[in-house]
């Protein structure tokens, strides 16, 4: 009789990954952000935005394991009387709802509002150099058009291609993705 192989599979893998994600980002999330709960306060900074960022994505690339259709990160244009910027904002592809069922079309469309995923405002002070497959993005042009993803994470695990960076005064942070689907941070 012929003992079982010692290991685990892809599938065991990818779930508890999910889970763990789910985890992080729901203890996350449920305390507000993460720059409060690492001492960061009112201040905002590459390395807080980066850290709630990284969590965000996990909790988007879990979502898009588990539900079975892809989840992006994308962005929107946000004018106050003091000063204009953009926030990141999620959406889900997926069917639209109503109507005749042979009617209905896939589309990008924004997460619901009992998602873990909460939309972040990026500080007008924060400068943000965001490469798509090896093209700079501008993230202001793409924040006219509210429906288009940028950066798309896939029920398989894997992400589009992508290395953002956020920097203020000398500080300079690097979010990119791996061979594996995770998001790394490098601090310069």
């Amino acid at each position: 009789m012929r003992g079982r192989a010692q290991g685990f599979s892809l599938i065991e893998m990818l779930v508890v990954m999910a889970i763990m994600g789910l985890i992080v980002s729901v203890v996350t999330l449920s305390t507000g952000s993460l720059s409060a709960v690492f001492g960061g306060g009112s201040r905002v900074s590459p390395e807080s935005v980066s850290e709630e960022l990284m969590v965000l994505m996990a909790a988007a690339s879990s979502q898009a394991i588990l539900s079975g259709e892809p989840v992006a990160l994308g962005f929107t244009s946000l004018s106050t009387a003091q000063e204009d910027g953009i926030a990141v904002t999620w959406l889900r592809y997926g069917r639209t709802s109503g109507g005749l069922v042979r009617n209905r079309q896939a589309t990008w469309q924004p997460v619901s509002a009992h998602s873990d995923l909460q939309d972040l405002n990026l500080s007008p002070g924060l400068a943000s150099d965001l490469i798509i497959e090896g093209e700079r993005v501008n993230t202001q042009a793409l924040a006219v058009d509210p429906g288009m993803p940028a950066v798309v994470f896939y029920p398989t695990g894997e992400s589009t291609a992508f290395e953002w960076s956020l920097s203020q005064d000398e500080q300079v942070v690097t979010l990119s993705n791996t061979t594996t689907g995770e998001v790394e941070r490098r601090q310069r």
